[in-house]
Formats: structure tokens, C-alpha cells, sequence
């Protein structure tokens, strides 16, 4: 590929191309004929399948995203023009004429829901070789601390549904409160969204999702348990995605569900992803569950479907190799108040350290020696050395983490419940809590997915039963919005039905019942907690009997964490929202202390 294809390829992927109609700055007598032909004509909604979204806001603007249906408007291709006409000072005869045939959206944001005071507007291009998306990043146009709204009109009148988003405090100033919502683990086959749906209707300055955001599966045998509605096709007609269609189909259909739709309409989200991403327990371009040998082309065919439809401030380069296509970690910072962390622990880790089997090296593992060596990553060196940098220099309050995956030691009878957590990559976990304690580094929490439970727990700069480390930082673990949890795969177990999507694989369930011998669920979650809690001391609350999110309310003095239920993935009317756990983490105290519980049977927590 020469330089310009490159360039071209590499600009199409920044999402960022756009021109903003500021004093009528795009050739001004002709802008005004354009205002006539971009105008609502048809019913909100209507030729945008998958709505709006929006997210990574700044202190002046935030990443806008949507898709138009190719059969409303066909996009600009990348070999049709060259996108330095299309940049931000691109304001040129050759522009109007593209965004006069159509291939480009009308934006507007507005500090009105009724889009009487516009604050800006202009056109985007429909990237037709990218699933006829849409992303404008209006970093540096927008006023701090302020709720906008936003929609777009395609050429012959088709508008979307109106979004908002707030956007954050300048970086010095003082902010006296901040609201966060998690979610994770959103099997669409396995349940409805009943917590996207209950989360978009709580007041949030941002939604922080943990990953798992769609799942390459769609009725593996013995892994899932599709709804008779929420079935879904793959291009290719295999059970796994495995190519660029597919994942685009994961997508598409994910994001056409009602209740994703209003939380991404309601607010906007920073975005990680894990494993299902790409595949489970995925490494590097390895998924260990379909073949050992790494498969770089499916790789970035996930990583391309993610960027085109996460509304995120990354770029993408389709050229590159699998590891240089795209840099997810950064950081968002609101006022002095947070700095979140959004780190990548897939694209760059080692394979699991004792093997690829599930019993015994994966999952209920005694651990081997390549755990504990400095050559076994997670973060891989770069990231790693960005991370410790942005902690020890953060000047924030509370510095936040979005983790993928389970970072306190979780051991039951001796044995590593996951070495696909950071269990498996112990060395480079020590030296991140070293560090941490060496840079004096305060009000340290991580969030975390993956493990489809909810865990309030504490870090210590060492896991030791007898001489535990001092406390450095908390965990608090969101549980599923619908993949199966652990109480619902023991109990499809004493049933014989198999679990749908389940946090561990079964073989590790059958382990698990024959380790402690139980008879019954309740028998076994009774064990099970007595076990976690003497094992695992600074696992401090542990529920994987619930769907659900949690919120995070921070101030300058305290971090308030709770953890919300939403009943019954499995019916279309069975939520019921109710909270489980609270707790609180004073500023500069590194301290769990439980406010309420509501669990009507106390034997699930610790």
C-alpha cells in the first residue's frame, strides 16, 4: 500500500473528519441552500437502525456516533476522495460539492432538547467502507460542565433520534460531585437489557463500560442458551464470528436492541472491551478455545467491527499489523475530581502461563513457576510504563481504572479460580502494586468485569494469609447485564441443562461441586462463601447470584459504590430494580465500610 492509500486509509479511521458551518464558514451562500436540502422531512429515528451514540467526553466536546442505513444513503468510499478536504480547516469548493450529493450527515448540537439554540452544526462524511458509520469528535468546540443534545439529518430529510451527553469539568477546576454507571457481560442471546435499561434512567455524568460489550458466540453448544427472539444468524453460518461481516452483524444487532439504544442515547459511555470481543479467554490474536495458532486477519477483523461502532476517540489503521492497528488505553479526566484509566489487557498479554486446558491450568489451577516471571505480561511494556505514569503524576482525587478482568488473588481450596485474571500474570501485578506504593499513590480504585459477579474488595501490596500486605487501592466488581453467573450455572448443573454463557466453562462447575461436595445450590453457595471469605480475606462482598450495574458516586471526600439488581434476564418483564450492597471508601483511607445490604439471604455475602 503506497503512503497516500495509507494516509487516506488511516484519516477514514479517526472518525474526526468533518466541517463545522461556524459563521458560515463553508463557502457561505452556498451553506445556506444546504440548510434547505439538510432539514428534518421524516420521523425521528427513521434510516438510523442503530440510533445514537456518544462518548470519551472532554472538558470541549465528545466523540458523536451513528449509522445511516445504506438504503437511505450510500456513503463516500475511500478511494472517491482524498480526506484532507474533509478536515477541520478543509473548507473548499470540492467539499460542498461531496456533501451536496448526499454522502455526508448534518450535525447539530444544541443546548436545547428542541434544537432551537444550536450551538454547532456541519457535515460528517457516511464512511461507506466502514458500515456506512458516522463519528465526529468535537474535542475543543464545547463549553465544560454542560449537557448538550445532538442529532442527524441526512440529505433527503431522514433525522436521527436526538442524543445528549454532558461534557467534563475543565481539568483545574474543582468539581463537588461525579456520578459513574458500569456495566459488563451483556450476552444479547442470553437475556434482555433489562439494567442498560434501568441504568439509562438513573442521572450520570458518564457510563463506564467494562467489556464484553457483544459476544462472538451465538449458540455454542454447551456455552449458550439463546432466547427463541434473541437468536442471531452469523453471515459465515458458523456458531463464532469469524470474519468482518460477522462481527458487524454482533454489532448491528446488538445495538438495534431498544434498551442499549436509550442508555447510549442518554449518555455518554467510555469503553473498554475484553475477551468476547474477539473470542473467549482470547490473548494476542490467539482464541484458545478454537486454535492455539494465532489468526491475525480475524483479529482485526474484531478489532475494525469495535472501532467502527464504539464511539470512542481511538484511531485505527487497517494496514497495520494486528498490535500496532489500534491503541484503545487512555485516560479521561474530570476536573481534579477523577482521572479514569481505560486499559487494554488482550491485545498485548501472554497466553495463559500453565496451559491452554480448562481443569487444572486455565481455571482450578495449583499455578506454575511462568506465573511469577517478569517475561509474563498483561499490559506489555508500553502500556505498562503509560499506566504507572498517568497514577504517579495523576493530580486527581480519586484515580480510577477500568480492568478487564478479576485483580485480587481469588483462590478456593488452595487452587487459582482463573488464570486468565491477573492470577495468571502475578509478577507484573507485584510490580504494578510496588510501584503503587512506592509513588505514595492515593484513592487508587480499579473496576472490574468479566467474572459476571459483584465483589467489593481490597488491595493489598501483598496476597498473603498470614502477613497480608497494607492496603493500597479497592475493586469493585459489576455484575453480568445478562451472561450467566455462578449461581445460575450450579444450578443448570443439579438440573443437567447447560449454563448460557457462563463465567467459567462447565468442566470447572463439575469441579467446583465435586471440590466441596455439595448437595444442593444453597449447599454449595454456603461452602463456597465460607471459603471465599477464609481464603480470600480481602474479598470483602461476593454475589454471583444477580444481574445487574453499579454506580459510582465520588466527591472530594468519599467514594459511595453500589451494586443494583435487576431480576429476571430471562422475561421481558422481570425487572425489578433493588439494591444489594453499598458501601463507602474515604478520601485518603484506604477502607471498605459497608453502609447497607439488602440480599434476603445473608449466606452470598461476606
Amino acid at each position: 500500500m503506497n503512503e497516500k492509500r495509507r494516509a487516506l486509509v488511516k484519516a477514514l479511521f479517526t472518525g474526526t473528519a468533518y466541517v463545522l458551518l461556524d459563521g458560515y464558514s463553508l463557502l457561505a451562500q452556498e451553506a445556506a441552500g444546504l440548510s434547505e436540502l439538510y432539514s428534518p422531512r421524516h420521523r425521528p429515528g427513521e434510516g438510523f437502525p442503530q440510533s445514537v451514540a456518544s462518548g470519551d467526553p472532554t472538558s470541549s466536546g465528545a466523540v458523536l456516533w451513528t449509522r445511516v442505513d445504506p438504503t437511505v444513503a450510500q456513503g463516500i468510499g475511500k478511494d472517491e476522495f482524498d480526506p484532507h478536504l474533509f478536515a477541520r480547516e478543509g473548507q473548499t469548493p470540492e467539499t460542498f460539492a461531496a456533501v451536496r450529493r448526499g454522502s455526508f450527515v448534518r450535525f447539530e448540537v444544541a443546548a436545547d432538547p428542541d434544537f432551537v439554540r444550536i450551538v454547532r452544526r456541519g457535515y460528517a462524511p457516511i464512511y461507506r467502507d466502514f458500515d456506512n458509520v458516522v463519528k465526529v469528535d468535537l474535542d475543543g468546540q464545547l463549553q465544560p460542565r454542560s449537557l448538550y443534545y445532538y442529532r442527524f439529518i441526512t440529505l433527503d430529510g431522514h433525522t436521527s433520534r436526538a442524543g445528549r451527553f454532558k461534557t467534563a469539568a475543565a481539568e483545574t477546576a474543582t468539581l463537588p460531585a461525579l456520578r459513574l454507571g458500569c456495566v459488563t457481560c451483556a450476552d444479547y442471546t442470553s437475556g434482555y437489557y433489562h439494567a442498560y435499561r434501568l441504568l439509562a434512567q438513573e442521572e450520570l455524568d458518564l457510563v463506564v463500560h467494562l467489556g464484553d460489550y457483544i459476544y462472538e458466540a451465538v449458540g455454542a453448544e454447551g456455552y449458550q442458551d439463546p432466547l427463541p427472539d434473541r437468536q442471531i444468524q452469523l453471515p459465515s453460518g458458523n456458531a463464532k464470528a469469524t470474519t468482518l461481516e460477522d462481527y458487524r452483524t454482533l454489532y448491528r444487532t446488538y445495538r438495534s436492541d431498544p434498551d442499549l439504544q436509550t442508555l447510549h442515547e442518554r449518555h455518554a459511555m467510555a469503553v473498554i472491551w475484553d475477551d468476547h470481543e474477539f473470542a473467549n479467554d482470547a490473548y494476542a490474536a490467539t482464541a484458545p478455545d478454537d486454535d492455539l495458532a494465532p489468526d491475525p486477519l480475524r483479529r482485526n477483523a474484531a478489532t475494525q467491527a469495535w472501532f467502527e461502532y464504539m464511539p470512542a476517540r481511538v484511531q485505527f489503521d487497517a494496514a497495520a499489523d494486528f498490535q500496532s492497528a489500534i491503541r484503545l488505553y487512555r485516560s479521561i479526566k474530570f476536573g481534579n475530581l477523577m482521572e479514569l484509566l481505560l486499559t487494554d489487557e488482550r491485545l498485548y498479554r501472554s497466553a495463559h502461563p500453565c496451559g491452554e486446558s480448562t481443569i487444572g491450568q486455565r481455571y482450578l489451577s495449583p499455578g506454575c513457576p511462568r506465573m511469577f516471571e517478569a517475561e509474563q505480561t498483561m499490559f506489555g511494556a508500553e502500556q505498562r510504563a503509560w499506566f504507572l505514569r498517568r497514577l504517579s503524576e495523576s493530580t486527581c482525587t480519586w484515580k480510577v481504572w477500568a480492568n478487564e478482568v478479576q485483580f485480587t488473588q481469588f483462590k478456593i481450596l488452595g487452587l487459582y479460580l482463573d488464570l486468565d485474571a491477573w492470577d495468571g500474570y502475578a509478577d507484573e501485578r507485584a510490580r504494578l502494586l510496588e510501584r503503587l506504593q512506592r509513588s505514595r499513590v492515593q484513592n487508587f480504585v480499579a473496576l472490574t468485569g468479566d467474572l459476571h459477579s459483584f465483589e467489593a474488595n481490597i488491595i493489598p501490596s501483598r496476597f498473603s494469609l498470614i502477613r497480608p500486605g497494607r492496603p493500597l487501592g479497592v475493586e469493585l466488581m459489576t455484575g453480568s447485564v445478562t451472561s450467566g453467573n455462578l449461581r445460575e450455572l450450579i444450578e443448570q448443573r443439579f438440573s443437567g441443562r447447560f449454563c448460557r454463557n457462563a463465567p467459567l466453562p462447565v468442566e470447572t462447575a463439575d469441579g467446583l461441586l465435586g471440590i466441596l461436595r455439595a448437595e444442593s445450590t444453597n449447599d454449595f453457595f454456603d461452602k463456597l462463601s465460607l471459603l471465599v471469605s477464609l481464603e480470600n480475606p480481602w474479598i470483602k462482598f461476593f454475589n454471583s447470584s444477580e444481574h445487574g450495574y453499579s454506580v459510582l458516586d465520588l466527591s472530594p471526600r468519599a467514594m459511595t459504590w453500589t451494586a443494583y439488581a435487576v431480576g429476571d434476564t430471562r422475561s421481558r418483564a422481570g425487572a425489578n430494580k433493588r439494591a444489594l450492597y453499598r458501601c463507602e471508601v474515604p478520601e485518603g483511607n484506604t477502607s471498605l465500610r459497608t453502609l447497607e445490604t439488602h440480599e434476603p439471604e445473608q449466606r452470598h455475602s461476606i
